[in-house]
């Protein structure tokens, strides 16, 4: 006899990661532009990883943005939903997220952020759902985008020509991680503080 149990305390930490791996996903097309694709994404309980199609580093202030547009729309505190729908139905949902290359079943399950998945396929071509994040996914997620705390970019890097590789943390990771990043960023403001009165000192003599 084979038992199968549900791991819920890492579940719990997965499903902020794979949620926040849509709205990274979502970010990436608001800010890079519409080429850019989903190639490949890791969700861990420590850590999500997502890869996509860009030709270029993607530069400080951009992934700036990108970060910032994931923080909101946790503080938005929006609802996630998922339903299926036939496979026809959902890909004619406008500005829906697929997995190029990817096999999906039929009927097929539509996760989306901020707005009912029966609104996206009662008006399917309505120009407003190309400003959410809306993807086909059987994976777990949180319920409402609050429960993933804080969203935190640790590295973007290249990984094959024209892939691009980004690494990021939540929740209490995320808060820690920038925690960090602030006080670096202080460290730094000081030693270049006291570098210009050293540097200033020199000049008097």
């Amino acid at each position: 006899e084979v038992v199968c149990k549900v791991d819920y305390d890492r579940r719990k930490l997965i499903a902020p990661n794979h949620s926040c791996t849509h709205m990274l996903n979502f970010a990436l097309r608001e800010i890079l532009g519409n080429h850019v694709d989903q190639k490949g994404s890791i969700v861990l309980p420590e850590k999500l990883r997502f890869d996509f199609s860009h030709g270029k580093p993607v530069k400080p202030d951009e992934l700036r943005k990108i970060e910032s547009i994931v923080n909101e729309q946790i503080k938005a505190e929006l609802d996630v939903f998922a339903k299926e729908a036939t496979l026809t139905d959902a890909k004619g949902i406008k500005g829906l997220r697929a997995v190029f290359g990817e096999v999906y079943p039929d009927p097929v399950r539509v996760v989306s952020i901020g707005q009912k998945v029966e609104d996206l396929l009662a008006d399917p071509e309505n120009d407003k759902w190309s400003s959410i994040s809306a993807e086909l996914c059987g994976g777990t997620h949180i319920s409402n985008t609050r429960e993933a705390k804080a969203f935190a970019l640790l590295s973007e890097e290249g990984i094959a020509k024209g892939i691009r590789r980004i690494t990021a943390v939540t929740t209490d990771c995320a808060f820690r991680a920038l925690e960090l990043a602030l006080s670096l960023e202080q460290d730094v403001n000081e030693a270049s503080k006291t570098e210009g009165c050293l540097l200033e000192q020199d000049c008097c003599f």
